[in-house]
This record gives structure tokens, sequence and C-alpha cells, in this order.
């Protein structure tokens, strides 16, 4: 039988090492009901639709008590450190094969070079044993010798978290690698991963078992071993759209990835012809020497500038290329960038990935005279590679109308406030109200209700308002006004998007670093792990600010702290040019560790809290209107529904109206 060309897979020349944890020795806190179960039913495919031999298929299971009841787990090993190393870099490897397939469900972690870690059933916190995946790929994808022509391809699954193992001071995970030898081109490897980096990978408690791994299940239960080895990009992709409706439904959160081998420098490279190995070199035409000769002076010494991000993103829509595992930049400015894009893979075979990359640049700069410049660019070029013409980037989503409200200190009362109120819309300010004299905050709230229920166009989605450092601490999102159905009144944060801005506090060298930051967030955007950083009570510190300031990023802050040390945090906040920050109102208790992350990243409560994730900041003023708006049904399991009442600072330095004494 030939698929696609390709001569067929003969299940009796597959091996594999399937896992499943969860049970770790290290503390009940990490039991993950549902990780065996999904092993068992993944073994049970490959020896059952797929055909290949009971004793090919290396089973190590490491159960809950339960999971041992339920379920016959037939002859398996425990997945210790010393198990799974000798299975994996002796038993198999002396093995006469053609394909290999590698299945993981447990806790997972990422090393700050995003390699994913995934513990052993016997690690314990002072030395946190675990399985390097992506050494142990290196490894593999090496050849004994230069005649060695087993094990030609190669297919890794982990339905395990991505989250930052540095989050976790008080584990050891020291460093693991295992001499990866001289890579085989003819050796192909495509790696399935259940998450993004920084999130969480789901389990379905109700069912015992992972999300991404029941998703994948239902895929390949009708699907020849055959049929899944040569199409799984497709099935890989279809597993992504699956996710996808799940997450629209509010069912899932998590976004697989898949990769296809790695380039010479370690950087992830897609494609789809993942199983033939002549096809090992990127699908997508790449730049020549005179392209990269005329693009240098256009890049060169220019810093990233807004949307940086999403012209990466949207060259890897635009090619039909799956979007990196990892969701910030390339290190390096925007010619490291380039040369990161040509060396990717993608489906549309005549278009260079930096074409598209360098036109949504040009359609968003500032500078016309650049943007004529890389405009004609791309088009010489594209004209001389005879590439596929590249799109009209996508208009940018218009901003809706806000109210702008600033409150001024009067110079002779503390509880008396100058008042001005701006409606910005279609970029730029109007000056709508002012105030005459001082006003108290009750007559602040009658002001406003009267412009909230002013018959305008357009009108008003986001209220800013701008405070000095002693009204940080006012509750404005729970304000209660008239302006329902006959006068109902409406708490303020369930209805707009409500935050609190201090822009008289960004002056001296903590407001250049706030308009540095703040145009890191505009050209990396929300989703990079490191726009943010976590504080707990352990963190806040007289030193917290000079810490804070010292890069670009973090962007965001949530404070995850006790009351006695919000004050303290907001301090280091601003003394840092901090531009977005999200802390709890007085009286409400601290948020444990990640909690907060969670909530902001869209995540249900975890079983494990040591798991943390990444949220996306751009979607926070948004995202806490969502949040203040409880459940007509009530808090699900009597667990309250989120970590309420949430402060949201965002102090867009751009979005600024002009500054004056209002007194």
């Amino acid at each position: 039988m030939i698929t696609d060309g390709h001569q067929a897979i003969n299940p009796d020349r597959v091996f594999a090492l399937v896992v499943g944890i969860e049970s770790y020795d290290i503390s009940h806190k990490w039991d993950l009901p549902g990780a065996v179960r999904d092993a068992v039913r993944f073994a049970q495919w490959l020896t059952g639709t797929a055909g290949v031999p009971d004793e090919q298929v290396k089973l190590l299971l490491s159960p809950l008590e339960r999971t041992r009841q339920e379920i016959s787990l037939g002859h398996h090993l425990t997945p210790t450190q010393e198990n799974v190393e000798r299975v994996l870099f002796k038993e198999l490897p002396a093995c006469d094969g053609d394909l290999l397939w590698i299945y993981w469900a447990g806790h997972g972690y990422l090393d700050p070079l995003h390699q994913m870690l995934l513990p052993y059933a016997d690690a314990t916190a002072d030395w946190m044993a675990h399985l390097n995946m992506e050494a142990a790929l290196r490894w593999w994808k090496g050849a004994a010798g230069p005649t060695d022509e087993r094990f030609r391809r190669q297919i890794a699954i982990a339905d395990a978290c991505r989250v930052d193992a540095r989050t976790e001071k008080r584990l050891n995970f020291g460093n693991m690698d295992y001499g990866a030898r001289q890579p085989d081109p003819k050796r192909r490897q495509l790696t399935l991963y259940a998450s993004h980096t920084g999130e969480v990978a789901q389990n379905l408690a109700d069912r015992g078992a992972g999300q991404f791994t029941d998703t994948l299940l239902r895929r390949l239960s009708t699907t020849s071993l055959d049929e899944t080895v040569h199409g799984l990009v497709g099935i890989a992709r279809s597993l992504q759209a699956d996710l996808q409706l799940l997450r629209a439904k509010g069912l899932a959160w998590q976004h697989p990835q898949f990769v296809i081998d790695r380039d010479w420098i370690g950087s992830t490279i897609f494609g789809d012809r993942w199983t033939d190995p002549d096809a090992a070199k990127p699908a997508a035409s790449r730049l020549d020497q005179r392209a990269w000769k005329e693009l240098g002076p256009l890049l060169m010494g220019r810093k990233a500038s807004a949307h940086t991000h999403d012209a990466y993103r949207w060259a890897f829509d635009i090619t039909g290329c799956a979007f990196l595992a990892y969701r910030g930049l390339p290190p390096g400015g925007l010619l490291a960038i380039a040369h990161d894009l040509d060396a990717r893979q993608g489906r549309q075979g005549d278009m260079p990935l930096v074409l598209p990359f360098i036109r949504y640049l040009a359609a968003r700069s500032a500078d016309p005279g650049w943007a004529d410049e890389a405009d004609a660019w791309v088009d010489a070029t594209r004209k001389r590679l005879d590439s596929a013409p590249v799109p009209v980037p996508p208009e940018p989503d218009p901003e809706p109308p806000g109210l702008h409200v600033q409150l001024a200190e009067d110079a002779e009362s503390d509880v008396w406030y100058w008042v001005c109120i701006w409606l910005y819309h279609g970029g730029r300010f109007e000056t709508i109200w002012e105030s005459e004299r001082p006003l108290a905050l009750a007559e602040v709230k009658a002001r406003l209700t009267d412009q909230l229920l002013a018959q305008r166009s357009g009108q008003p989605m986001r209220i800013e308002f701008h405070v000095p450092y002693g009204l940080l601490e006012e509750e404005f999102e729970s304000w209660r006004l008239p302006i329902g159905r006959r006068r109902k009144e409406v708490e303020l944060g369930r209805h707009y998007e409500v935050l609190v801005r201090c822009p008289d506090e960004r002056d001296g060298v903590a407001g250049e670093i706030w308009r540095r930051k703040w145009q890191w967030f505009k050209a990396h955007g929300g989703n990079d792990p490191k726009a943010v950083h976590e504080l707990g009570d352990g963190d806040v510190c007289d030193d917290l600010g000079v810490y804070l300031q010292a890069s670009e990023p973090p962007v965001c802050v949530l404070a995850e702290v006790s009351e006695g040390r919000i004050a303290q945090a907001l301090d280091a906040v601003l003394d840092a040019g901090i531009p977005i920050a999200v802390w709890p109102r007085r009286g409400a208790p601290a948020p444990s560790r990640g909690a907060l992350a969670a909530a902001l990243a869209g995540e249900g409560p975890t079983q494990d809290a040591l798991l943390t994730v990444s949220p996306d900041v751009g979607r926070f003023p948004a995202l806490l209107r969502t949040l203040r708006i409880t459940s007509p049904q009530g808090p699900a399991n009597g667990e309250p529904r989120s970590l309420l009442p949430l402060a949201l600072m965002w102090d867009d330095p751009e979005r600024v109206p002009e500054r004056r004494r209002l007194s």
C-alpha cells in the first residue's frame, strides 16, 4: 500500500514509549487524575487500531489508587528517572524500527530556553528529576552512524502544561542534557504540544481525562496507523480547530501547537511534508542576496515599532504557517526578526514570510517616507522572485469612544476635587464638561451621570479616571449611578470598562521609563510571557521599583499582595514606570500565588496551585469588565466566581489630554 507517494507504515516496525503520571512522590498536591487513563487509552489505540505489537509499546504508569481500581493497567513499569531513561536511551535505540512514538501525560514546565521539562514520578523538591523533552529529541535526531537507517520518523506528543519553571523558586530542576549526536537530516520529527507557552493544559475532572488527549483520540479512533502518520499535520490542524470551537463555547482554554523539526540554532521550523526526508527544507521560497542587501539599510537601527508582533503573526497567517508555540518575538531587532521568518517553513511555497511582515509594518508606520520605501522593497522583491502578491494588511480595529475624567486635588481641601471630562473619539479629545469649583465625590458622580445619559453619537465604552495618588484606593469600578432603565442604579464596572490612571505621578526619570515600556508593549503585544510580573508579599521591598525598571519588560504587574502591602507595591509600580497593574481592592483577601494570573487568562481554578499561566495583557480592560459580571446561576461548586473586587491601572501615555491645572 502506498500513501501520498510514500511507502506504507509497517506496524511491526513501530515502537513507542507511553508515560502517564497521576501520582508524584513530591506531594499529594501534585495528583493529576486522568493522566494514567489517557496514557492507557493512547497505548490501546497503538496496539488496537494502529496494530502495533503489544511488546513494542513500553508503558510506564504512576496511577492514583482509585485509577488502579477502576481500570485494567496491564503490565507496566513505574516512570522513575531510572526506568524512563533506560527505556528511552538504551532499550528503544537498540530496537530495529522505522517509527518511534513518545507520548507523555503529566505535569510540565519550561526552562529559560523554552525546553519542556517533564518531572518523573520520583521527583522531589530538592531534586526535580525530569525528562528534558527537547534535549531528548535532539539526541534522537542524531544517528548512531552514517549507515543507521532506523527510526527515520519520530513523533512526540506531550499532554502537559507549559508553565515557566522559574516561578517555582523552591523547586530545583537543574540541567538535563543527553549529549546530542550529529543530527541526521533524514530523521524527521514532529512534536505536538497540548498548549501554548505559558498555558496550563486543561484536565476534565468529570471524564478523568485531559482535554487535549480526549480530543486527539476522537480524531484517531477511526484512523489507521498509515493515515495517521502521513496525515499527522492535517490531524494537528484539525485538532487546533476542534479546540478553537471548544474555546468559543467556553469549554476549553488551551491552544495546541505542533513543531516540525528545528533548525541548526534550535529554532522551530514548521511545514507540512514532515514524513518525506527529501522535503527537509523550507517549503516557502527564501529571500535572495540582493533582497537582504536592500533590506539591511531599511531595517538597520530601527527599533521594533508598534504592531511588530502583529506583523510577525500575520506573516504566519498569510502563508498558512502554524504560529510558533512561543508567543513572544524572537530576540534581536527587526533584522533579526526578518532572518527568523526567512528560516520558517510555510504552506504557500511562493511567498517568503518576510514580505508580508514588512508590508504590515509599512501599513502601520507613522513615518510615511519609510513606509513608501518599505512598500517599494516588497513590490520589487516580489516581482524579482516571482512571488505571489502580498495582500493589503487588515485595518486595525477602531478604538471605541471613551470618557476621560480628570480629578485634580484642591489646594485647600483633601476631599474636594477640580474636575474635567473629555470624550475621546476618532483619535482626538473633546472637552465636554469642566467644573467651576472643586467638588466632593458625590457631586462628581452626579456630573458623570449627566454625561453618561447625554445623547450623543458614539456612546462611550470605557471610562478612564485620571486621579492623584491618594485616589488610587477609590473603587471607581464599584460606583453605582442611576443610569439604567427608569434611573435604576448600575454598577459602573459591570457596564463599562473602568480603569484608573495616575499621569501626575509619571514625572522625573519614571516618565521616560513609562513611555519606553509602553512602546515595548505596543511592539511586542500582550501575549509575550515577559510582559507580566507577578508580585507576592515576599517580593515587595524598597528596591522593587529599581528592579522592575531595569529593562523594557515587564509592562504589567499583577499584585497578589495583602492589604498592608498594596501601597508599597503601587509605589514600586509608579517608580518603575509600569503602565499596567492589577491589584485587589481593600478588604479583599490576597489572591494565592498564580490565582490572579489564572483568572485573567480565562482559567478556572486548577488542581495544582503550583501551576501558573500567562494572560493576554491587551485584553485586560474588557476582561475585567467580564469578570465583574456575576453569573445568574451564582458561583459554581460553592467557590467564588472570581477574585473580585480588582482594580486595573491602564496608563497609556499616548492617550493623555492636554495636561493643565484645573484650579
